[in-house]
């Protein structure tokens, strides 16, 4: 079985009394359920030291080489000015449900990750991601009472390997600090700290809409009322027949008959409009 980075780092918070081993592992999730696992490791320079007693270097003691060979991308060590020494390493996925696996990787069976499930639900307007772990760092183990041999030669020097085994978690809890981090789409970004001395849980979630479905389904709903609108607006008349234009037709006028030159006139010829009359012969 591959020993996992966790493996790594507790060997190297147990080999010295009083370092500092600070580890964050980061899950960003995209939108469509891709993303990537990253390991920022940072070793306190007593850590350096130690670990380079006798002429080794880092990248001797620490092995990683298994974890490349299970796709992971490792950044070489980086050296800081006060002695420290940071690490970064990488693992993409592209299904949500594939972090899962990736955790346990780096957890192994002495890492304090109990529990990690990550989920993605997608429905017709939204898609919702969501993650929930939980981890103690009481579960950390140093490896001593699953070593036979060490178990064996220990005793037969007359070592309480139990006592042992004990002093060094508590070394190993002072000296490692463990954060799970959860990064979501939106900005959404979930901090879980490791306590010494309890358990620590994360749940988190968030709904992404779907901006392309919700532009269609209001483009759909605007042109349902146009069609609505057009059916029900009052129809026009038709177009008049081609022809003679109409004219109002002029009010009728009372004919009243002229009298000749000889005949007396009436008030009724005299009254009657102009219009009726003939003009006057010449």
């Amino acid at each position: 079985m591959r020993p996992s980075l966790v493996g790594w780092v507790v060997a190297l918070a147990l080999a010295c009394s009083a370092c500092a081993v600070d580890t964050t592992v980061t899950v960003k999730v995209r939108e469509d359920g891709s993303g990537f696992v990253r390991v920022d490791l940072l070793a306190d320079a007593e850590a350096v030291q130690t670990a380079e007693v006798g002429g080794g270097t880092l990248e001797q003691r620490i092995r990683l080489g298994d974890l490349t060979a299970a796709g992971w991308r490792v950044e070489p060590w980086v050296r800081n000015l006060d002695g420290s020494a940071s690490l970064s390493l990488s693992k993409p996925f592209t299904e949500v449900g594939q972090a899962e696996g990736i955790l346990r990787e780096l957890n192994g069976d002495a890492g304090p990750l109990r529990d990690a499930t990550f989920t993605r639900t997608r429905s017709f307007l939204a898609t919702e991601l969501g993650a929930r772990a939980s981890a103690d760092m009481r579960a950390l183990r140093t490896g001593v009472l699953e070593d036979t041999e060490l178990m064996a030669s220990l005793q037969a020097q007359g070592v309480d390997v139990n006592a042992l085994d004990q002093a060094l978690l508590a070394q190993l809890r002072d000296a490692l600090t463990i954060r799970l981090v959860v990064e979501l789409p939106g900005g959404h970004r979930s901090v879980m700290e490791l306590p010494a001395d309890q358990p620590a849980s994360l749940e988190t979630s968030v709904s992404v809409r779907d901006t392309k479905r919700v532009t269609l389904l209001v483009f759909a709903g605007l042109l349902a009322l146009a069609a609505v609108v057009v059916a029900l607006w009052p129809r026009r008349r038709g177009p008049r027949r081609r022809g003679r234009p109409h004219l109002p037709r002029a009010p009728r006028s009372r004919y009243v008959r002229r009298p000749e030159p000889h005949e007396p006139l009436s008030w009724e010829a005299v009254t009657s409009p102009t219009r009726g009359r003939t003009p006057p012969g010449s």
